[in-house]
């Protein structure tokens, strides 16, 4: 897997897309253990990648899924979050972190469909582990100040004075 990451990395941005696209395509179509088994491997290639290539990298990819037909997309978005328990828990960070920046810089329409997808997967895995997140009326403080709500994929409270964080 690394190797073919390496090779997408240097290939012009347009070939890039469309392969992506087609691996990404084919990882929804497969079984789910599989899926998640696949993208664990695409997290942990990208994780060779120098930081240019892999911000570069995970904002195609982040776009890419973000275009899929939403059960496609459901099921890749799904599949991430399950590979996280399958990698060293800094690569996942570092991936997850990349993706979050990536999805402010995507058009509106993409946004949007990436962001329905996310809260989709979220309220499935909540339901099957039981929801146990800090009750949505209780906002924690932190030097006497209310802590911001902030993440896509790890909700987390983050307090703005000093940047301590707990999860939401």
């Amino acid at each position: 897997m690394e190797d073919m990451i390496r090779m997408l990395a240097k290939a012009p941005e347009e070939e890039r897309m469309s392969l992506m696209k087609e691996r990404l395509q084919m990882f929804a179509s497969m079984p789910e253990e599989q899926r998640i088994e696949s993208i664990a491997q695409l997290v942990q290639g990208l994780s060779a990648l120098k930081q240019k290539q892999r911000e570069e990298f995970i904002k195609g990819r982040t776009r890419i899924i973000a275009s899929l037909p939403e059960e496609q997309r459901v099921a890749i978005i799904a599949g991430r979050l399950k590979a996280g328990v399958k990698i060293p828990k800094d690569v996942h960070e570092a991936d997850m972190d990349l993706t979050e920046r990536a999805v402010p810089g995507l058009p509106e329409d993409l946004r949007r469909d990436f962001m329905q997808s996310m809260e989709q997967v979220r309220k499935s895995v909540d339901a099957a582990q039981g929801d146990k997140g800090v009750p949505s009326s209780t906002v924690p403080t932190h030097h006497g100040e209310s802590m911001v709500l902030k993440g896509i994929f790890s909700k987390r409270y983050v307090c703005s004075v000093c940047g301590y964080a707990q999860r939401a």
